[in-house]
């Protein structure tokens, strides 16, 4: 029997690089328990953001702002402007785009100058997270948050993700994040939910559950489907509505296919709540201007 594959595509460091891995086969591990068949998530490493331009098809596409950290000179507003130039165009291609948040610990033990340089870089590199997140439809894998609600001392790691432990969590959070929101195109929601129930089920070596790692989530939806979420990304879901409908309206994505989404999400979230949700979306679509002065 052939397996069915949900493939990763990913630009992310070195060590993440073990991270997308680890959560890719506890991704592939729900889903084949979930559906009593095989699954795979084949991963594919980009040798950086700019070279995922074009090459997205088909895949889930997951992106690590701490890329952006390898320059700490260069000037802020041009990393600014190369990450939402970049965003911009992966979200043209309709693939799911996932944007990992970086953990703010950072060692003061050899140059606390330095230490304080990298710090805001990352405070701000995080913050850009939710505002792309929202201009663009990314979702947020909000590693910060996670690892930092247990402690990166504890952790015995810093924002390069260093250490078994901190990949292990990094992992199950990346592989929960992509269950519960990246999987349209690939999984029916009654195997959604099966495996985001399996991934929720699994035990951390350091003796925290899931629900113990993801002290910042709350539930959007009114269906027989609630969807935690963490509350970086509570925006998130009105402003990919108002992505689609951009998408729609330019021609890149077909009504069927849109039509199809909608479907999947009255029925994860109910019809009031998709109501309001495309209602909000498009409101916020209108309001290019607004955003535009916010920024």
């Amino acid at each position: 029997m052939t397996a069915r594959s949900v493939p990763l595509l990913a630009a992310v460091t070195a060590n993440e690089q073990a991270v997308v891995e680890a959560a890719a086969r506890h991704l592939a591990n729900a889903l084949s328990q979930a559906t009593g068949e095989s699954w795979t998530c084949p991963c594919n490493f980009a040798t950086g953001l700019d070279s995922l331009t074009g090459a997205t098809s088909g895949s889930i596409v997951v992106t690590s702002l701490l890329l952006s950290l390898t320059d700490i000179d260069k000037p802020w507003p041009e990393v600014e402007k190369e990450l939402r130039g970049t965003y911009s165009a992966l979200s043209e291609a309709g693939d799911p785009i996932m944007i990992c948040t970086v953990l703010r610990h950072v060692d003061v033990s050899e140059d606390f100058e330095q230490a304080a340089r990298i710090r805001r870089r990352l405070r701000k590199l995080n913050l850009l997270a939710t505002e792309l997140s929202r201009e663009y439809g990314a979702l947020v894998i909000d590693i910060d948050r996670v690892l930092a609600d247990v402690g990166a001392r504890r952790l015995k790691t810093d924002f390069r993700l260093g250490g078994a432990v901190a990949a292990e969590f990094s992992s199950k959070t990346m592989a929960l994040c992509i269950a519960t929101n990246a999987l349209d195109a690939f999984a029916p929601v009654k195997v959604q939910d099966a495996a985001r129930a399996i991934l929720d089920g699994y035990q951390l070596s350091v003796g925290l559950g899931t629900e113990q790692m993801m002290t910042s989530v709350m539930s959007l939806g009114q269906g027989r489907r609630k969807q935690r979420v963490a509350t970086t990304t509570d925006e998130v879901p009105e402003n990919h509505v108002g992505w689609l409908v951009r998408q729609v309206l330019k021609g890149r994505i077909g009504g069927r296919e849109a039509f199809g989404k909608l479907l999947g999400a009255v029925r994860r979230r109910g019809a009031r709540e998709s109501a309001w949700l495309l209602i909000t979306g498009v409101s916020r679509m209108l309001r290019p201007a607004e955003a535009g002065a916010r920024r």
